[in-house]
């Protein structure tokens, strides 16, 4: 019998949940399962025919576990007496019920999230393995966690799925939740749908013609033409001139695109008052009207002039309510003023869509609301509400719009206002921000050599603290190198960072290399690698090591964020060893000074051999022999 008439790929230490389902199929489709779990057992077979064939079945389920197994497997099950006992030795080592095993478990059950663009049914199938191998430990999670988990796990583009599933009155059970979220996605896919999700709004502002309880449309005339039996909204008139205006250009393959994002907008307009100061909007004309949508999620604008910080993208579609296509093409920040009951305000809308052909600015209910604070509708207009403070922000206009009345402000007013106010309104000053934030020494050369043409200035005064050159001109403050006490034991704190690749391999392909620093004694350990997932496999070959020279164990390991430090495989060791993982914070390598110092002394030291003694001169191979030497 060999292992591939097993059909099964080989335990080779990791996912023992999955390939131990797997073999009990195995060992079940041939009459050996019975053996292996201890339901029939030796003492039970009272004749001699039984217990021959109790022995060779439990030989025969042990080479079967045997040979679905690495080479590195086999030890653990050697002197096992029988295939109930080798089964139970698998289950005691990989499905410890300890609680650094319970708590390793949940910690992923819990923090396990689905990124934007993942499949559903591999989310759903991670959080059912990580439950069953709960359940296997002693640590069973009942149902209603499971959905709970699901459900807070998913992307931010299943939101409104979730709130329809929590408006639901029946009980959410696990299989009604799965199979909600798979038809979800069915429907996704059968739509075309690619891209990622998170950036993709949906603006719906609510018609009249999708209300509950309107009366019949034969008996009320257009508001549009006049004339009786349509609405507004199906009008010809209106139709054809919203066609003309918003005709799609599909030179693009709309496969290639995001996902179509809809904004149903009606034409009616808004007048109000608010204060805020919220994230993620977008626009249509150059028009200052901006109407209240109840139904977008996003906030758009069609004017590039009022925005600061500016950043342009690839085109993403915007479906309007007459089925035309306009695209927005960049996002930025508009500064707003408006009037509150304190008085005139100013609000920064951040990251604000802009769409040059929309017909009206759009201002999210739905974005306020999550980013800001509640909104309520009343019959004169709509108010918003923050840290107890309440104010208007829409009035109620004819046809049930809210008209939004607030003032772009352009990025130079801006400005021109934080100098006068700053400053005093120097002339100096004003030349300092028109000629780009220029020095004072800079400015003084400038007019005393009169190198400039047209500035009005005889003579340059000092201003005080420029606000955008104290924020746009600063540079880190060097780090500083306090001495921090060694820890006082062997092996108490294990430093270690990856270094490559490296512009040139060894002989074996290996472009990267690892270091293993013990904090006390500074001894470092090293070793070369193929690519970075291999760092895992090599801190357990070096905690072995280390562990059986010096009689003690490894308790921290410390390193950067990188990926290949916060692999499963790394952390179930870690977590079955009691070796906590300490990690610096991201963009911080100078708190990982240990390893990053050390990976520098080997590069350099390596550099300098081989330009000293013209390793160059000798060819690739030359080189790559020293770099195996080191």
């Amino acid at each position: 019998m060999d292992a591939s008439s097993l059909r099964i790929s080989k335990f080779d230490g990791t996912n023992f949940h999955a390939w131990k389902f797997k073999m009990q199929m195995v060992l079940e489709e041939r009459d050996l399962w019975e053996v292996v779990s201890g339901e029939i057992k030796a003492e039970q077979c009272e004749t001699q025919l039984d217990q021959a064939t109790y022995k060779r079945k439990s030989r025969k389920a042990m080479a079967v576990i045997c040979l679905a197994m690495e080479d590195s497997q086999p030890p653990l099950v050697r002197s096992a007496s029988g295939a109930c006992d080798a089964w139970s030795r698998l289950e005691d080592h990989f499905e410890k019920k300890s609680l650094a095993n319970k708590l390793f478990l949940r910690r992923r059950f819990f923090t396990t999230m689905m990124e934007e663009g993942d499949d559903v049914l591999e989310h759903i199938n991670k959080l059912k393995t990580l439950a069953e191998q709960l359940e296997a430990v002693g640590a069973p999670v009942c149902e209603d966690d499971l959905v709970i988990t699901l459900l807070g796990s998913l992307s931010d583009s299943y939101q409104f799925l979730i709130t329809a599933l929590e408006s639901r009155s029946d009980t959410l059970s696990w299989e009604l939740v799965t199979s909600r979220l798979l038809h979800e996605e069915m429907k996704r896919k059968e739509q075309g749908s690619k891209g990622d999700e998170a950036s993709q709004g949906q603006a719906f502002i609510t018609r009249d013609n999708q209300r509950k309880g309107r009366p019949v449309k034969k008996s009320w005339p257009c508001h549009n033409c006049g004339k009786i039996g349509h609405w507004m909204a199906e009008c010809p008139s209106r139709i054809q001139e919203n066609t003309e205006r918003h005709r799609p250009q599909r030179a693009q393959d709309s496969g290639d695109r995001y996902r179509s994002q809809r904004a149903n907008v009606a034409q009616e307009e808004d007048s109000g008052d608010y204060l805020f100061l919220i994230g993620e909007t977008t626009s249509a004309k150059s028009s200052d009207i901006w109407l209240v949508d109840s139904g977008a999620t996003q906030h758009m604008t069609c004017s590039k002039k009022f925005m600061r910080n500016y950043k342009g993208f690839d085109a993403v579609d915007v479906h309007l309510a007459d089925d035309g296509i306009v695209q927005a093409i960049g996002s930025g920040d508009i500064v707003m003023s408006m009037k509150t009951p304190q008085g005139m305000k100013k609000g920064v809308l951040t990251n604000v869509w802009h769409i040059p052909k929309l017909s009206r600015n759009l201002f999210s209910v739905g974005r306020f609301t999550k980013d800001v604070g509640p909104v309520t509708f009343t019959k004169d207009g709509c108010y918003g509400e923050a840290k107890g403070t309440k104010w208007k922000i829409g009035a109620r206009e004819g046809k049930g719009l809210f008209k939004l009345q607030m003032t772009p402000v352009a990025p130079e007013q801006a400005n021109a206002a934080k100098s006068s106010g700053c400053q005093g309104g120097t002339k100096s000053y004003l030349w300092h921000l028109r000629l780009g934030h220029i020095g004072h020494d800079g400015l003084n050369c400038i007019v005393t050599k009169n190198i400039g043409i047209g500035i009005d200035i005889s003579s340059v005064k000092k201003w005080d603290v420029c606000e955008g050159c104290a924020l746009g001109k600063q540079t880190r403050v060097r780090f500083q190198s306090n001495t921090t006490a060694r820890t006082s034991k062997l092996l108490e704190v294990i430093h270690s960072d990856v270094c490559g690749p490296m512009s040139m391999a060894t002989f074996s392909g290996k472009r990267y290399f690892v270091t293993f620093i013990d904090d006390k004694s500074r001894y470092c350990v090293v070793y070369l690698l193929k690519s970075k997932s291999e760092v895992a496999a090599k801190f357990m070959e070096y905690a072995a090591m280390a562990e059986t020279q010096t009689g003690k164990r490894v308790k921290y390991l410390q390193s950067d964020n990188g990926g290949e430090y916060k692999s499963d495989k790394l952390a179930r060791f870690c977590a079955e060893r009691g070796i906590q993982q300490r990690f610096t914070p991201p963009y911080t390598p100078q708190l990982n000074g240990v390893a990053e110092r050390m990976n520098r002394t080997l590069v350099e030291c390596a550099r300098c051999m081989m330009e000293l003694m013209n390793f160059r001169l000798l060819g690739p191979s030359a080189k790559r022999k020293v770099n195996i030497y080191l």
